[in-house]
């Protein structure tokens, strides 16, 4: 048939596929011509469009693309509000904050020009630049940035200012910040809180939530966001900054699993991705690692709760101490994590408030030597059901991890695995995150933490930290351990403070209130064309930290 023959210079097996459909069709019309013509022809336009859409979809993209398309990691339950905790361990990006850091962590001005610590270290005097306009075209003052730190004393937020009594406007450029107590570490809160306009913030009621639609100074204004789908920004024209090459940015939300999708269909250009991606080569884009200060561990209840049978094996020192001759952590770097990790011996390795690596002796693997001990701490067998046992409790309890993180979930797998070879029975369960915390003070889990503020040491291991949100969640006490953070914070220079961090230190290594893993990189994969410049050192969020330098990101194809 003619029909048939319009399609002979097409590859022999389409040929033969339409053949087929083309014969087939005739037969079904009972050879009219114009009903055949008619199915022909948008079986063709069918074909051709899903053919077309298709190969879109899979060609890598070189012209610079007018939106961005990001994944750059969850989405924030309480919004995009500084106040209840946004960008506390990144960069706000609607938002800006006094302080920021440059490449070598140190502190340099982002809307403060000048700070300075007066009255025997008990208040901070901070200058601002006068030329900062929020997004709405009002000025920044100093009413706003004194409003922004009363309001979250005021308010439940992850931020800590327990030590500030509060924060008082001096003139429209300057304010003093009053501190109940010395605290060396308070500078660091003027890098990690955004400042939100007064006159918006005080607006909010049934109706309007700050963090919903937020007006700030940063480099970016939202302009929608779709819950549980994405979030869609565009350049602040009254931004004070360098100027992003960016115009305008999607940021889309979603598991591990539906961003790799979205590489691979090309529908990002950018996308955090977690370590089982690592080596899977994808047309058209590069693997980036970024180095942070991001770190895995087991924090243990440390008390035994007779309502808490898992308790009675946290408790045990001999238990927590065996762990640091079950746990091959090189290998969990080499074979979980195919190289983008290091182990971790503390909260902050290679810091001045954490420990100096090369001077840890790292313990091998003795399985003997872990029998032994839990031999002399009188845990046996003594059932020969597998599992070591002690005045009637079994050594078997859970270890929670947040349900959804690969890097979680294969850690904790890899624990279980090696204490099984000394009679240690670990049941592994991912939860969400409110589920763990009704748990998480008498079952271990598998957390995170990092940051580029000492502080975290206080949050972590003070007792007056004990079983208060996320932060020393297994109850851990020591008056030494005490004392040295105090002496720290209460020191009267950085440097004075840093034998009190190290003697901290030594005495949580032999308590052993963590087991800590590993320190992680932060991957991403980025179109070939897109150039991140030079990340900064992230902290433990893995995504938007990543905007701290946007400025430099630029297409670099034509």
């Amino acid at each position: 048939m003619q029909f048939v023959n319009a399609f002979s210079h097409l590859p022999a097996l389409l040929l033969l596929y339409w053949k087929q459909v083309v014969n087939t069709l005739f037969k079904l019309i009972n050879g009219n011509k114009n009903l055949f013509i008619y199915f022909l022809f948008s079986l063709i336009i069918s074909f051709f469009t899903t053919f077309s859409l298709s190969t879109f979809a899979s060609e890598p993209q070189v012209k610079k693309p007018d939106i961005l398309k990001v994944a750059l990691g969850s989405e924030p339950a309480s919004g995009f509000d500084p106040i209840l905790g946004w960008g506390k361990y990144g960069n706000p990006l609607f938002q800006s904050t006094l302080l920021k850091r440059d490449k070598e962590l140190n502190f340099v001005g982002d809307l403060a020009t000048k700070w300075r610590l007066t009255n025997n270290k008990l208040t901070w005097i901070v200058t601002l630049r006068n030329d900062v306009q929020f997004s709405d075209g009002t000025p920044l003052t100093a009413e706003d940035v004194a409003f922004t730190y009363n309001q979250i004393l005021q308010q439940s937020s992850t931020h800590d200012l327990s030590a500030l009594k509060m924060a008082e406007p001096l003139t429209p450029y300057s304010v003093a910040f009053h501190l109940t107590q010395c605290d060396i570490t308070f500078l660091d809160r003027f890098s990690s809180i955004g400042i939100v306009p007064k006159h918006v913030y005080q607006q909010q009621d049934n109706s309007f939530r700050y963090g919903s639609s937020p007006v700030g100074s940063g480099p970016y204004v939202l302009t929608k966001w779709v819950k549980n789908q994405y979030v869609s920004m565009k350049l602040n024209p009254y931004y004070y900054g360098k100027t992003p090459h960016f115009s305008q940015l999607i940021a889309v939300f979603g598991s591990e699993e539906s961003r790799f999708i979205q590489l691979k269909t090309h529908q990002l250009d950018l996308s955090v991705v977690p370590q089982r991606y690592a080596n899977q080569t994808l047309k058209g884009y590069k693997l980036w690692s970024v180095p942070t200060l991001d770190n895995r561990g087991i924090v243990w209840p440390m008390h035994y709760n007779k309502n808490a049978e898992m308790t009675y094996i946290t408790a045990d020192p001999a238990i927590r101490e065996v762990f640091d001759y079950l746990i091959d952590k090189q290998l969990i770097v080499d074979k979980l994590l195919d190289g983008y990790a290091t182990p971790a011996y503390s909260i902050a390795d290679n810091m001045p408030w954490g420990l100096d690596t090369q001077d840890i002796t790292s313990k091998k693997v003795n399985l003997s030597h872990a029998n032994a001990l839990l031999t002399q701490a009188g845990w046996s067998d003594s059932n020969n059901n597998g599992t070591l046992d002690k005045q009637g409790h079994e050594a078997s309890f859970s270890l929670l991890y947040k349900a959804g993180d690969s890097v979680r979930e294969q850690l904790a797998l890899a624990i279980s695995s090696m204490a099984a070879k000394v009679g240690i029975n670990i049941n592994v369960k991912g939860l969400e995150w409110n589920d763990i915390a009704l748990q998480m003070t008498t079952t271990p889990v598998l957390m995170g933490f990092g940051s580029h503020s000492a502080s975290e040491v206080t949050y972590v291991y003070h007792s007056r930290y004990a079983h208060t949100d996320f932060y020393n969640s297994g109850g851990y006490r020591n008056p030494q351990v005490d004392s040295a953070i105090d002496k720290a914070l209460k020191a009267p220079s950085w440097d004075a403070s840093l034998p009190f961090w190290q003697q901290a230190q030594q005495q949580i290594q032999q308590d052993r209130p963590w087991t800590w893993l590993v320190n992680i990189q932060h991957l991403y994969m980025a179109k070939n064309c897109l150039d991140l410049g030079k990340p900064i050192t992230e902290p433990h969020d893995h995504g938007w930290p990543l905007t701290a330098n946007i400025e430099e990101w630029r297409w670099t194809c034509q």
